[in-house]
């Protein structure tokens, strides 16, 4: 027999899991969040929140060591890892202390443990003490996340996760990188602007590949001017033990010697206790679940990165939202809300200079049959750009030639991923290219370059000369 009787349960106090739950108490239903290490998740202990504490102490030391440029006088500037890592330390610990002040006052109850599944909505629970307890609910929710892949290597070998390589006691002399999306690649940039020789390897045929093609090769020239060694198109086949630490071996038969190698392939949705339960999962491992989050068991859901694997934290804490009213409406109604608009989700990665995606991609755009058109503004032209000297890379417009809708906004760029919001707001409200240009931009401000590129689409470019050029499918 369950002991307490709640409305809802979530599993897992990560960014989606904690967002339904606040979102949960909030339509009025009794709500019991079960985490089994800190509030969070991965993204606030051991993934965004840390590598974005430490890429931005890394920023301010390559800024630093160009201060002259700017008329600053410094002297011998030096870094210290370890006072970097303890930066990063205290950012984590503040934001989760927020956070638990946070489910307090919206009156989500937490419970250290580790949570299963003995019916749908009947969970057992090992507490932190040690002790067992049973629950039931009248709505599961599971938000369990996901785990760093690791492959195979020799016994010995130095190789670690890319959770692992934010908290190494002392920076390595070389490094292998295994893996071009957004946490290999956020890794490279981080590590070769603090002195480490970086090789990153990307078994695909450029960098990040769910981003556009022309800014994904434009990243990859502004890391190796930078010094970073990238590899595309190179699939690592094996990882040996050396006298230094490891040795990688790719295919093709190429060796890179390193002190240490990491792994940035991918992650594998913890959805075990699913599994256990019955629920449908995909051949990765992922669940399986409807546009309202929703399993094939009525009373069970589920979000983030166990639904895919490795997700954005954003793109989770808005199914935790889409989740919630599904769950409220299931429970007073006994149905699911109408069917809800897709998602129009911003992806982003945290290199200097920095990358944004948002919509369609130009090849996607015409393999789904637009008659496409593409504009561009170079950051050269943008007066806040000059100012800052960060005139490396540009805005791209993808749209459609027929009705003029902004399909997709692409950037490179310094910075670029705080106009994540404006870019969303064009797409996702379908915008046609004069709609979005007439909105009115600060001066002088990186937005402007999106406006610019806008401009140019309409073929009445105003600081620039670049005209757009149309593709069709």
């Amino acid at each position: 027999m369950a002991e307490t009787q709640w409305d809802v349960i979530v599993v897992g106090g990560g960014p989606a899991g904690y967002t339904a739950a606040i979102r949960l108490c909030q339509r009025g239903l009794r709500t019991l969040l079960i985490e089994r290490g800190e509030l969070g998740g991965v993204c606030l202990n051991r993934g965004c929140i840390p590598s974005k504490a430490l890429i931005h102490c890394a920023h301010l030391w390559a800024q630093l060591k160009r201060a002259e440029q700017f008329g600053i006088h410094i002297g011998e500037a030096q870094f210290d890892w370890r006072r970097m890592r303890a930066w990063a330390d205290r950012t984590v610990t503040t934001l989760r202390r927020g956070l638990q002040t946070l489910l307090r006052h919206h009156g989500v109850e937490v419970l250290r443990g580790e949570a299963q599944p003995e019916e749908p909505t009947v969970i057992r629970c090992v507490t932190a003490d040690g002790g067992e307890r049973q629950f039931s609910a009248r709505a599961v929710l599971w938000a369990t996340g996901s785990s760093p892949i690791m492959l195979p290597h020799a016994e010995g070998a130095c190789v670690f996760t890319e959770e692992e390589a934010l908290f190494w006691d002392a920076l390595p002399d070389r490094l292998v990188i295994i893996g071009g999306g957004a946490s290999g690649v956020e890794l490279a940039w981080l590590f070769n602007a603090l002195g480490v020789t970086v090789t990153l390897v990307e078994m695909l045929p450029h960098l990040l590949p769910i981003i556009d093609e022309e800014v994904a090769k434009a990243l990859q020239v502004a890391l190796e001017r930078q010094g970073v060694t990238v590899r595309t198109g190179t699939k690592v086949v094996g990882i040996e033990k050396s006298p230094t630490g490891a040795t990688v071996v790719s295919e093709e038969g190429s060796r890179w010697e390193a002190d240490a190698v990491v792994c940035a392939v991918g992650r594998r949705p913890n959805s075990a206790p699913l599994q256990r339960l019955g629920v449908a999962i995909d051949n990765g491992g992922a669940v399986m679940v409807n546009e309202w989050q929703q399993t094939h068991l009525p009373t069970v859901f589920a979000v983030g990165d166990v639904v895919h694997g490795g997700w954005t934290a954003h793109g989770g804490m808005a199914e935790g939202e889409r989740a919630a009213e599904a769950i409220a409406s299931w429970l007073a109604e006994g149905r699911l809300p109408p069917m809800p608009s897709a998602f129009v989700l911003p992806f982003a990665c945290f290199c200097e200079p920095q990358v944004l995606r948002v919509g369609l991609t130009e090849r996607e755009a015409q393999e789904q049959g637009y008659a496409v058109k593409v504009s561009r503004f170079s950051w050269r032209a943008c007066g806040a750009a000059v100012a800052m000297d960060e005139t490396e890379g540009f805005v791209k417009v993808v749209a459609d030639e027929v009705t003029g809708r902004v399909l997709g906004v692409h950037l490179l760029g310094a910075g670029v991923a705080n106009l994540s919001g404006e870019a969303v707001a064009i797409v996702a409200q379908g915008l046609t290219a004069a709609q979005a240009a007439a909105l009115l931009r600060q001066h002088p401000t990186l937005s402007e370059g999106i406006g610019e590129a806008l401009w140019a689409l309409l073929g009445l470019p105003l600081h620039s000369t670049h005209r757009a050029t149309g593709r069709r499918a």
